[in-house]
């Protein structure tokens, strides 16, 4: 059955396959990068997704040392945490059974560039803010239930609201 675009057999049928250890429970999702030197952006990232692949160019403000040719980094992580977002929201509701008839959805995300740019040691993002604009025939309450469901089950969100473990390896070429 299909609900708001989300095939909820599917996930029924994940949910199902975890649970007799027939599909991994835990998956790494993962993308490749590399920067450029001698073009127009800075930066082309590629990601593999079942159907086909796709590259993204991310080029920074001309500010920040860019030219200002495609999103910069930033709006590439609010696109990815967003996008996250939608899809939670709907998903949940779809397994609830309810319609959203529209979602858009807003990412606002405050940077510090004294912190960026080593001017003071503060903080370097100071606030996450999403506005989601909704229509269902659901109650209140039920949508109110449905983002607490998303806040707490979207791994963007959650990557932003706990500490993670973040490490980088480095691999030097000679």
């Amino acid at each position: 059955m299909i609900i708001n675009n989300v095939n909820v057999e599917a996930i029924k049928e994940t949910r199902e396959k975890i649970l007799r250890n027939e599909w991994p429970a835990k998956r790494p999702y993962i993308v490749e990068g590399e920067w450029v030197f001698d073009k127009e952006v800075q930066f082309i990232g590629k990601i593999e997704y079942p159907q086909g692949e796709i590259e993204i160019p991310v080029d920074n403000v001309p500010a920040m040392g860019g030219h200002g040719n495609a999103p910069n980094p930033v709006q590439i992580c609010t696109f990815g945490m967003i996008s996250c977002y939608a899809y939670t929201f709907v998903s949940v509701a779809a397994e609830m059974g309810i319609k959203i008839k529209k979602l858009k959805i807003k990412g606002y995300v405050d940077v510090n560039l004294k912190s960026v740019l080593n001017i003071e040691d503060t903080a370097v993002v100071e606030g996450v803010n999403l506005e989601v604009e909704i229509q269902s025939d659901a109650d209140k309450e039920i949508i109110e239930k449905i983002k607490e469901i998303s806040n707490k089950k979207c791994p963007a969100a959650y990557i932003i609201q706990n500490p993670i473990p973040f490490r980088v390896k480095i691999k030097t070429e000679y």
